[in-house]
């Protein structure tokens, strides 16, 4: 049983496995939005640019690591370590795991405590440094949190409980995402799904930071937010979290709403698996989509939006799976 954890930590679906997806997503990221804007994209390291993901991760772990007085770099590491932790450890969580996975009823509270540590390592570290520009990066993360975070918890939890009146284990991300996909055949359970999707694809675009809500990183205003004091390996690990990040949150997004490999678990396990990555590459196109059509917003804009349109649409979301599930008990 040790070896059996050991093995999934580190080799799959852990840190080795990541890594891999990390790579390829990143490179799929970069070519995809490039086109989008009639770009070519890495071209030149590996065959049609591939490799070039990892060459510009070995270039900054090699660069020279400064650490400008009054910062604090191993609470940083600390704080960044703890945050690819925690995203290692919700893969566990999901039903890719070859041996025996994390599974407990009413472990998506554990799961949803996981999701939330990225996003204060972000922030803290931008506010663990000196710079003016870093602490107005950390401050506009902790004013987009209160809005993003509490949507995407919604937008997750919207199938979890629907799934739950359908058999599944109380409020366990493993047997959700085993028994959630069944909830698209439901017409009562449709809408809410289709509008905890919605929410949780645009929190999740907000989550990473990425345009039209790359308001705390604004090069033409703050620099790089709280990562404008971060060079070197400390800055490869920053970028790292924020792939990892991406790709969790895809990954969690392909399996808890669509199932993964699940509902084709009678099909060759070969053509079980093309079909999941099928699922996690239009979910990561769907985000480099919106990326790329829209254009920066402003704080206020970013939290109007959020306020009044996705939280009050993953709310009615989820108040709606807790009535469907209390009439049907």
């Amino acid at each position: 049983m040790p070896y059996e954890l050991l093995f999934e930590t580190i080799v799959y679906p852990g840190v080795i496995f990541l890594c891999l997806v990390i790579w390829l997503t990143q490179w799929y990221h970069r070519k995809v939005y490039a086109r989008m804007q009639s770009r070519i994209g890495p071209l030149h390291t590996g065959p049609f640019g591939i490799l070039q993901p990892i060459a510009d991760y070995l270039k900054l772990f090699f660069k020279e690591d400064v650490s400008i007085e009054g910062s604090h770099p191993r609470l940083a590491l600390t704080l960044i370590s703890i945050a690819i932790g925690s995203l290692v450890a919700l893969t566990l969580m999901l039903p890719i795991t070859p041996f025996r996975p994390i599974v407990a009823e009413y472990d998506v509270m554990l799961a949803m405590y996981l999701l939330v540590w990225p996003t204060i390592a972000i922030a803290l570290i931008g506010m663990l440094t000196p710079n003016p520009f870093s602490a107005v990066g950390a401050s506009r993360i902790f004013s987009m949190t209160l809005a993003y975070e509490v949507t995407f918890v919604a937008s997750i939890l919207t199938p979890i409980i629907l799934s739950t009146a359908i058999g599944a284990s109380n409020y366990s991300l493993y047997h959700s995402c085993l028994n959630a996909w069944r909830l698209w055949f439901n017409p009562y359970t449709i809408i809410p799904m289709t509008l905890a999707l919605i929410a949780a694809l645009i929190s999740l675009q907000c989550k990473l930071l990425s345009k039209p809500f790359d308001i705390p990183e604004a090069e033409t205003e703050i620099v790089a937010g709280p990562f404008t004091e971060y060079s070197g390996f400390k800055l490869a690990l920053i970028i790292g979290l924020h792939d990892l990040e991406m790709v969790v949150g895809s990954l969690l997004i392909t399996m808890l709403f669509f199932g993964g490999f699940t509902p084709f678990a009678w099909l060759p396990w070969y053509l079980a698996m093309m079909i999941t990555v099928i699922e996690y590459v239009v979910i990561v196109t769907i985000l480099t989509w919106i990326k790329a059509m829209t254009a920066r917003l402003r704080i206020d804009q970013a939290l109007v939006i959020f306020w009044k349109y996705i939280l009050p649409m993953a709310a009615i979301a989820l108040l709606t799976s807790i009535v469907i599930t209390y009439l049907v008990a």
